[in-house]
C-alpha cells in the first residue's frame, strides 16, 4: 500500500532551516509599512487550515542568522481578495514558544479565517541587530479541513493496543517505548467515557524530525495527569516491526485513515462526550498543552 501523508515543506524540522511553506510575498506597502527588512522568511509549521479558528504557527527566518527568537512578534491577517487592496482582518499577538533543548522554537497565535481562499500574514518583529521589520507570507484556506476539527465528534479507531498483542514493537516506532500510551483504543475511551490526550505521531520515521519531542512532552504529560485522563500513542503505520528501516515497506494505520490526518505529529484533546475540544498540528509544548487542558476542564489548574 502507498503511504499518503502529505507534509507542507517538509514541515516543521526542514521550515526552520530556511523553507516556507507560503508563497513569499514581497514586504511591500500593502502588507508591510515598515519594510527594512524584506529578505526575512515565514516559515509556516501547520498545513491544515480551513475557515475556522485555527492555531498558527510558525517560524520567522533572517537569512545568515537562522531563526529568530523574540519573545513576542505582532501578527496581521489579511484577507487578498485583490493584491493591491488586501484586506486586514486581525491584528494579534504571536508568542514564541521554546521546544525541548532551547535551541529551536515557533511562534503561535489563535487566528480566525472567515472565508477559504487567499491570505497574507504579516509579522512585525525585531531583528538581532535590533531593527524593526516586517515580512510576509501567502496562505491557502479552504472551505473545509482534512483533520477532524474542534467541536466534531472524534472517529473511535480501534488502535493496537497491549489487549491485542504484548509484543511492544507492534505498538510504536519509539525507541523508548512508554507502555501506559498503548492500554486504551480510542474507541474503548469514547465508550467509557474517558477525557483523552490522542497523539499521532511515528517517532522512527517521522518526516518533520518532531515526532521524538512530542513523544517525550507527552510522556512527561502522562507522569503529571494520568489520573484525570487517559494518554494514547497510534503510531503513524500499522506494521512497525515489519518496516524494518525501509518506509516504502510501511502502510498507514487504519486509525490514521480514519482521522484523515495529512501530516505528522498530531495531539488531539477529547472529552468525556467524545467531542474535539483542541488540536494541535506538529510539535506542541508541554506548557501549551497543559493550558489547553486547563481551558478545556480535563484537569485542575495547578
Amino acid at each position: 500500500m502507498k503511504v499518503k501523508i502529505y507534509y507542507c515543506c517538509l514541515l516543521l524540522s526542514v521550515t526552520l532551516l530556511n523553507l516556507s511553506c507560503g508563497q513569499e510575498v514581497e514586504t511591500n506597502a500593502n502588507l508591510s509599512q515598515e519594510s527594512d527588512f524584506p529578505k526575512a522568511r515565514i516559515a509556516l509549521a501547520v498545513s491544515d487550515l480551513s475557515i475556522g479558528t485555527h492555531r498558527l504557527a510558525f517560524g520567522i527566518i533572517e537569512p545568515g542568522i537562522g531563526s529568530i527568537k523574540n519573545d513576542a512578534v505582532k501578527l496581521e491577517t489579511f484577507f487578498i481578495q485583490d493584491e493591491k487592496n488586501p484586506s486586514l482582518k486581525e491584528t494579534l499577538t504571536a508568542e514564541f514558544q521554546e521546544w525541548p533543548g532551547g535551541n529551536k522554537g515557533v511562534y503561535t497565535s489563535i487566528a480566525t479565517f472567515d472565508r477559504a481562499g487567499k491570505w497574507g500574514i504579516g509579522v512585525t518583529f525585531e531583528t538581532s541587530n535590533g531593527l524593526i521589520a516586517r515580512t510576509s507570507s501567502v496562505i491557502e484556506v479552504t472551505e473545509k479541513s482534512l483533520a477532524p476539527l474542534v467541536g466534531h465528534k472524534a472517529y473511535p479507531s480501534r488502535n493496537i493496543t497491549h489487549a491485542i498483542t504484548n509484543d511492544i514493537n507492534e505498538l510504536t516506532t519509539d525507541p523508548n517505548p512508554y507502555y501506559p500510551l498503548y492500554e486504551y483504543s480510542i474507541e474503548e475511551s469514547i465508550k467509557e467515557r474517558k477525557f483523552s490526550l490522542i497523539l499521532f505521531a511515528s517517532p522512527a520515521f517521522c518526516t518533520t524530525g518532531t515526532c521524538g519531542p512530542q513523544m517525550d512532552i507527552v510522556k512527561n504529560l502522562h507522569s503529571d495527569f494520568s489520573k484525570e485522563i487517559v494518554f494514547i500513542h497510534v503510531e503513524i503505520y500499522e506494521n512497525p516491526a515489519g518496516i524494518k528501516g525501509d518506509i516504502s515497506n510501511a502502510s498507514l494505520a487504519q486509525a490514521v485513515k480514519d482521522w484523515n490526518l495529512p501530516s505528522e505529529p498530531w495531539v488531539f484533546l477529547v472529552d468525556d462526550d467524545g467531542i474535539i475540544r483542541h488540536r494541535f498540528e506538529g510539535l506542541a509544548t508541554y506548557q501549551e498543552i497543559k493550558a489547553a487542558l486547563i481551558q478545556n476542564n480535563f484537569i485542575t489548574g495547578k
